[in-house]
Order: C-alpha cells, then sequence, then structure tokens
C-alpha cells in the first residue's frame, strides 16, 4: 500500500497507524507498506479473537486454517468452503522458511485442519530443494507437537505460465513438478494428508492454464472458484470415504446405492442457467456439497459451473423391477 485511492484505504491505514500508536499525518508513505511482523501481529490478534468466537459457540465448531504466502493470502473470504470458521494466515512473498518462524500465531487455536501450501517463492529463490523439504518437515512437526488434533493437508504446488507480461522471472514448472513429488512422499512420511491439485490447474503441456491466472503465477477469481472447489471436495471425500477407489468405481459403474435408493446414470442436456447446485437439487433434492460432488466425479468436474458441457452423466432412481 502507498498513498490511498479510496477512503476505505485511507479509513484502513488510519486505523494501522492508529493500532501502532501512530500519527497518521506524520508518517511517511513507506510507512503504510505492511512487514511480516505487522501481519504476523495481526495473525495473532485474528486468533485470540477467533479463540473467544469460538468459546461462545457451540462444540461442533470447526475451524480451518490457510497457511502460506500470496497465492492463500488473496483467497477470497467469500469463497472459502463453508460450514466453518477460517483464519488466513497468509503471507505475500513468504517461503517455507519464513513460515518455520510464525507458526507461533496460531498458539491461541485449535484447528480441526490446517492447509498448507508454500514452496513457490523458495524456487523463486532458488532456494534448494533439500533446505525447502527440510523447512517443511520442521513445519509440520511443530503443527503436528503444537496441534495434535488437527488434520493437516500439503497442497501441491500449482503450475505457473512464467514469465509473463506481468513477471519477468521464471519459475519451471519442471520444478515445481519435482518438488511436488517430494511433497507427496514427505507427507507420507509424517503421516498427513497431501492433496494433489497441480493437474486442475495445468493445461496440455502442463502450465497453469490463463483463465486460472492473473499474471502466470497467481490466482483469478476462476482459478479460485477451482481451488475452492478442491478443497471443498477434498472434505467431502475424507469425511464420506470416498476414496480414489470409491472414486474409479464411481467412473465406470452403471448404478449406486444412496440413502437406501437404487440409482442409475443417463445422459442430461445442459441448460442455460444450470449449475452443479441447481442439478443436484433437481436430482436428489438437495444442494449440499457431499451431494453434488458425486454428479462431479462422475463427469470429472473441477468447478461448480457446467456451462462449458454440452452433456453431463446424472443419477435418476431406478423403477422397481
Amino acid at each position: 500500500m502507498s498513498v490511498p485511492k479510496t477512503g476505505l484505504e485511507m479509513f484502513q491505514q488510519r486505523l494501522v497507524a492508529l493500532y501502532n500508536k501512530q500519527i497518521y499525518t506524520r508518517l511517511p508513505t513507506p510507512a503504510f507498506t505492511p512487514l511480516s511482523r505487522d501481519w504476523i501481529q495481526v495473525f495473532q490478534d485474528e486468533a485470540e479473537l477467533m479463540k473467544q468466537v469460538i468459546a461462545s459457540q457451540s462444540n461442533s465448531t470447526r475451524l480451518g486454517v490457510l497457511l502460506g504466502d500470496s497465492l492463500s493470502m488473496w483467497f477470497p473470504a467469500s469463497l472459502l468452503p463453508e460450514g466453518r470458521f477460517w483464519l488466513n494466515q497468509g503471507i505475500s512473498g513468504d517461503t517455507t522458511g519464513g513460515i518455520c518462524k510464525r507458526l507461533f500465531a496460531l498458539d491461541a487455536v485449535k484447528p480441526d485442519a490446517i492447509y498448507i501450501l508454500a514452496g513457490v517463492n523458495d524456487l523463486k529463490l532458488k532456494t534448494p530443494l533439500k533446505i525447502i523439504l527440510a523447512n517443511y518437515r520442521r513445519i509440520l512437526q511443530d503443527l503436528q507437537q503444537k496441534h495434535p488434533n488437527s488434520q493437516l493437508f500439503v497442497q501441491s504446488l500449482f503450475p505457473t505460465l512464467l514469465p509473463s507480461q506481468f513477471l519477468s522471472f521464471t519459475i519451471p514448472n519442471s520444478q515445481i513438478i519435482q518438488l511436488n513429488q517430494e511433497l507427496k512422499i514427505l507427507a507420507q512420511q509424517q503421516g498427513v494428508i497431501y492433496l494433489d491439485f497441480h493437474s486442475r490447474f495445468s493445461d496440455h503441456s502442463g502450465n497453469l492454464q490463463s483463465k486460472f491466472t492473473t499474471d502466470g503465477l497467481h490466482l483469478s477469481p476462476v482459478g479460485y472458484q477451482v481451488w475452492q472447489f478442491a478443497l471443498s471436495q477434498s472434505e467431502s471425500r475424507l469425511a464420506k470415504k470416498r476414496d480414489e477407489k470409491y472414486q474409479k468405481w464411481l467412473l465406470s459403474s452403471p448404478e449406486f446405492k444412496l440413502n437406501g435408493k437404487s440409482y442409475r446414470w443417463i445422459s442430461y442436456s445442459v441448460k442455460p442457467g444450470d449449475t452443479l447446485k441447481t442439478i443436484a437439487l433437481q436430482v436428489f433434492g438437495t444442494d449440499e456439497f457431499d451431494y453434488c460432488d458425486l454428479i462431479a466425479i462422475r463427469n470429472q468436474l473441477i468447478s461448480e459451473s457446467v456451462q462449458d458441457y454440452q452433456r453431463l452423466e446424472i443419477p435418476v432412481i431406478q423403477s422397481p423391477d
């Protein structure tokens, strides 16, 4: 942030000045650029507030955490998966080493799920792979020690489309693939869940699809919708025990049973205005995500939008013989 462009920006900057016991009119312009320590203080304060909020709720209140760099930082709050509270602890430009030093900002809360996405800035800085992995191991071990009841998720790095007209540097996708392979192994070793989202974002050449990015590295609104959908699918499939074996079975099976009813798959012509939720509501009488995902698995959907498809396979209740 530099010179405020809107009244809202000025108001926010003046609040920051007051928070730091500083006089807004006596601060130089660069003072409005938040440093890592400023973000960490905000994270700690948010965690303390979240602790109070959760304490006032029912025992079933759940908390999720996004932990990472600018990709996590700019995740739209309106797109965060429903059904839980969220803390966003992403810092622009942060590395795995930086994250190691700020995990204490979560000490006040007891998340049930922590989603980690980090490493792309390490690759940008040409940090050796062994150091990145050592930092990741420290992150996981520290979180496992301090938050033993939290489910940890290591997310694969997304592909890039670099260099671009906005960013002159490059991060080879071959390095990202190599790091992802090592992260998958590390996750297995540490007993945490690895989420492979890379293929959802890549094109036939292995690059980040242009519609998913604003500059070749960061995500566009459509890209964040894909990420949101992936997180929702991961949570739903874990809760419903719909593992890869089940998904492969549902992908090829002509029929399935659900809640005591038998369903078969039929071809459906997508209509203007259709979404995954409206179709699920039509088929199952509910648009809860667990039901939506059955259709998503069958059609290998990566977002709620279905307007790019002419036809889908949807379930219908089988008539008794």
